[in-house]
């Protein structure tokens, strides 16, 4: 009877447990309906973006050109997507479901994989292969103790430039196409000049912020050609007209006409001109006059007559920061202003309107200093780059940069070089 009873009980145990798993398995279950999935379906039906092609094709210059991609499903807010550069995020400048405006970033490489990222797609487009190129090249570089000055060039491409070593003058420089660098004339009582320009007959002048003109012959020192006794004040700068003419300006209350024969004459100007340029039948000068930093013009009559001097660009009112070192035109027009500041150079459309050239990429450190410039063959534009402080290590070295402006027309004609 025992034994029976014993058996009952533990069967009824046993039920009994089946019962409770059976009751827990369907709690389970049912619990696990409940619960949300990890995945969300809908965020798949989002289609990918797609890149089908990009303008300008093949390549574009860093930190210059506005890159177009176009393709399929992009968002049409430029808060929906993000842009990538080998991982390098860019700027987006307008964007629809078609085509997205970019700025090109400062990444000089010949191979860069673009990817366009949807925030709510659950993949990046394709990698569409790219380059970006330099706007600029250094044409020459100089040892850290060397600081160029006053750079022109020959009817030839053959470059020049003053040269001072450490503290003590070391000549005139020429540079030949390819880089190469030679002696062109030792110096003489000057430690650099301020200004070298080639005239007609192909002689080299030069000026250095003082009174009078030089003449500077191949292996031979400097010797005065305009003398402080004729007149002429202050020269930090000169140009040519297509007469020959040389038209010159310094820290003056006049700037200067001198013809081959070494007459001068004299016509009102009170100010600081750092820099002259022929262009169009006009003279003009840049620097500073009664507090402002600006360029003004002279329309040039004949060679015994200039017009009333006027305000053509007023650089101070624009870019508060900065001097006025150098000007040059391009052959349409445009007035190219090299600074002293963060700038380095400014380009004022003939309506007035001006911007940086490729801001941020010709002095992107803000460590280099401008000197001066020249317009070379094409859309070339030489300028020399100098040091903030040369001991700094993150400071550019001290080179010749050659820009691609992407004038196709060119720069204005040096008549001292016809």
């Amino acid at each position: 009877m025992k034994k029976k009873y014993l058996q009952f009980f533990n069967a009824t145990i046993a039920l009994t447990a089946l019962i409770f798993i059976f009751v827990l398995f369907s709690w389970g279950c049912n619990e696990e309906e409940n619960v949300a999935p990890l995945y969300d379906k809908t965020f798949s039906n989002i289609a990918a973006p797609e890149i089908l092609s990009i303008s300008p094709a093949d390549s574009a210059f860093a930190g210059v050109d506005e890159i177009t991609i176009t393709g399929n499903n992009f968002p049409t807010s430029p808060n929906k997507l993000s842009v990538f550069f080998n991982n390098v995020p860019v700027t987006i400048l307008s964007v629809d479901a078609n085509k997205i405006v970019v700025k090109a970033p400062n990444l000089v490489s010949d191979s860069i994989g673009i990817k366009v990222n949807k925030f709510d797609a659950d993949q990046l487009s394709n990698i569409f292969n790219y380059k970006l190129i330099s706007a600029t090249l250094t044409f020459v570089k100089f040892n850290p103790l060397n600081t160029p000055y006053a750079l022109t060039f020959d009817k030839n491409g053959n470059a020049y430039v003053s040269l001072k070593l450490d503290k003590t003058g070391d000549g005139i420089k020429k540079i030949t196409p390819d880089g190469t660098i030679t002696n062109f004339a030792p110096k003489g009582t000057e430690t650099f000049w301020s200004s070298l320009k080639f005239g007609q007959s192909g002689d080299l002048y030069a000026a250095r912020n003082l009174k009078g003109i030089y003449k500077v012959a191949q292996n031979t020192a400097p010797a005065v050609w305009i003398a402080p006794s004729s007149g002429i004040g202050n020269v930090t700068d000169f140009d040519f007209d297509q007469n020959g003419m040389l038209w010159a300006g310094g820290n003056n209350t006049a700037v200067y006409r001198v013809t081959q024969t070494k007459n001068v004459k004299a016509f009102p100007f009170t100010g600081i001109v750092r820099s002259v340029r022929v262009f169009n039948n006009f003279l003009y000068v840049g620097g500073l006059q009664d507090g402002t930093e600006g360029v003004w013009r002279f329309p040039i009559i004949n060679p015994d007559s200039l017009g009333t001097a006027e305000l053509y660009y007023d650089y101070k009112a624009v870019y508060p920061t900065g001097a006025i070192l150098g000007i040059t035109f391009s052959a349409d027009g445009d007035l190219y202003i090299g600074t002293g500041g963060v700038e380095t150079i400014v380009v004022v459309k003939t309506d007035k309107s001006s911007q940086v050239l490729f801001s941020g990429v010709l002095n992107p450190l803000n460590k280099s200093l401008f000197n001066s410039f020249y317009w070379g063959s094409g859309v070339y534009l030489y300028f020399i780059r100098q040091a903030m402080d040369a001991a700094d290590a993150a400071t550019a070295p001290v080179a010749i940069i050659k820009v691609n402006t992407k004038n196709t027309l060119g720069g204005a004609p040096y008549f001292g070089n016809n």
